[in-house]
């Protein structure tokens, strides 16, 4: 122990250690930065689902969120219950429940979404653009995600060039 702080012996060596910490300083920052707002980052992450993916089912915001239906179900309620979301049965399958953001989510989602930014200014404020890139990159591929992110990116283009083909006939 030095000054007060504890020898880590091999922690700091251990890439789950540091993915712990990083995880706590993001949570920071983003408390830091929507502060007074009521919402948590995991809230956060689940109105943008629902605001990218409008009537997502339940089971795919947790795989999108990479987390079990009890954190979605836990996470979801206050959502619900503060006007964020609304959960409804799907029109094809009266058994299926689907998410919706409310209008007052989408407002406050609209409002909210810009100071992104600034959370992730504050903590990535160590690294120059090219090693945040770079970062991220790693996590994708260290979270298993980064497959996904490149399907995700083919289907966008796709989607893309079919709009740019529609638009040029117009």
């Amino acid at each position: 122990m030095t000054a007060g702080h504890p020898d880590t012996g091999l922690l700091h060596d251990l890439a789950g250690h540091l993915l712990r910490h990083a995880f706590n300083r993001g949570q920071h920052t983003f408390e830091v930065t929507f502060k007074g707002e009521g919402i948590t980052p995991l809230q956060f992450m689940i109105v943008e689902l629902v605001a990218s993916n409008d009537g997502v089912a339940h089971w795919q915001i947790g795989e999108a969120m990479g987390t079990s239906a009890s954190v979605v179900t836990t996470t979801l309620k206050p959502l619900i219950e503060g006007g964020w979301i609304s959960r409804q049965n799907s029109h094809g399958d009266r058994r299926r429940i689907i998410y919706r953001l409310t209008k007052e989510g989408a407002e406050r989602h609209r409002n909210l979404r810009p100071r992104l930014a600034s959370s992730e200014d504050l903590l990535l404020e160590a690294l120059n653009e090219s090693e945040r890139s770079e970062f991220k990159r790693m996590l994708l591929l260290v979270g298993g995600l980064a497959q996904a992110q490149h399907e995700a990116g083919e289907n966008a283009l796709t989607r893309n060039k079919g709009r740019e083909k529609a638009d040029a006939k117009a």
